[in-house]
């Protein structure tokens, strides 16, 4: 039975293992403190595209031997929970940070946690701590992968590259969100957060624990799979400023209204004459969301940035297509990675439907 009529019972045992490793955090927790830690493990298990734990499962499935793959091992899908509680811990913080009050269109977080205390303050402090004490407690849970040990020592260093590099992301995000100025358009910051923030936790480590797994080791494969993960990544991060300027996603506020510093904000700027860069600057400052869309729209931004999407999705199917992992797999990856050509139609100072 090939790897794409086992999906539905892999996304199955994925979400089985999510809840087992849930249950755990709750039970082995202070019992007047489980109401909170339960809380966390409902925002976890709230519906979500899981692609992190596909992509460890699929790279793990396209570099194993077959008999392996007839029975994927515990250690793959326990490792693939741990991502996804890993990126739930994530979004908890940067909901916080965003002062967001939806996530997955239901309350965040500390909207929870402030509604039960009648405390805004405590709200985001609790939601903090929580997202702490799960990340803390799901490190510790690596130390149960039934793996030898040179195995668990790469995994362990691939674990803490993987949320370092994404918390320099999340730096740079809260430094130049609401501080968008001549000198911040000097540098490409967009393009390294979008490889730190999203790419990173993503993909590319996904991609590369899943491979690890497996038990191969060869430095140009593995150059290969970075190269996937942080092309699709940065790809997939644009898509999202694209969706967050001009609406499309269950989001509570405009990445405008934010004071994000997007590669939407970055290209329009590059395009314009030192006159309207100054114009530009001061709708970006006074967070004028119709007249900064006219401006990426009128500049050419948003149909280059795109045509960038577009590019760095064939750049990645076309690295894909070179893997030596398992064609089956790599199909089901292109399946997943696909999805973000799919952009809505944008006209003028807003968007369609």
């Amino acid at each position: 039975m090939g790897i794409g009529t086992k999906m539905p019972e892999i996304l199955m045992n994925i979400d089985k293992t999510i809840s087992e490793l849930l249950e755990g955090l709750i039970f082995d927790s202070p019992e007047m403190l489980s109401p909170l830690i339960r809380e966390f493990s409902n925002f976890v298990l709230r519906p979500g595209k899981r692609i992190r734990p596909l992509l460890l499962i699929l790279t793990y499935s396209g570099y194993s031997k077959d008999n392996e793959v007839e029975k994927i091992t515990k250690s793959a899908y326990k490792l693939a929970a741990i991502l996804e509680i890993m990126h739930a811990f994530l979004l908890v913080h940067d909901d916080v940070i965003d002062e967001s009050t939806l996530r997955r269109g239901e309350p965040t977080l500390h909207k929870i946690y402030e509604k039960m205390y009648k405390n805004e303050k405590i709200g985001k402090d609790l939601a903090i701590i929580v997202g702490d004490i799960a990340s803390f407690y799901y490190f510790g849970k690596l130390s149960e992968l039934e793996l030898d040990k040179d195995n668990i020592k790469a995994i362990l260093k691939l674990f803490s590259e993987c949320y370092v590099k994404t918390g320099y992301g999340q730096l740079l995000d809260i430094l130049y969100t609401g501080n968008i100025s001549h000198q911040a358009m000097l540098t490409d910051i967009p393009t390294k957060i979008s490889l730190l923030k999203t790419s990173y936790y993503t993909f590319v480590y996904p991609m590369l624990f899943g491979y690890y797994l497996s038990g191969m080791r060869d430095d140009g494969e593995t150059e290969k799979l970075r190269l996937i993960g942080e092309k699709i990544g940065v790809a997939f991060q644009y898509r999202d400023d694209i969706l967050g300027t001009f609406g499309g996603e269950a989001k509570s506020a405009n990445d405008i209204t934010e004071g994000k510093y997007t590669i939407l904000i970055k290209r329009t700027y590059d395009l314009l004459n030192e006159v309207e860069k100054e114009t530009f600057l001061n709708l970006v400052a006074q967070k004028d969301v119709k007249g900064v869309q006219r401006y990426i729209v009128k500049s050419g931004a948003l149909e280059r940035t795109k045509t960038e999407v577009t590019q760095l999705m064939n750049e990645t199917l076309s690295l894909l297509n070179a893997l030596k992992m398992k064609e089956e797999c790599k199909v089901e990856i292109e399946r997943i990675i696909s999805k973000i050509k799919e952009l809505p139609a944008i006209h003028g100072g807003g968007m369609n439907g």
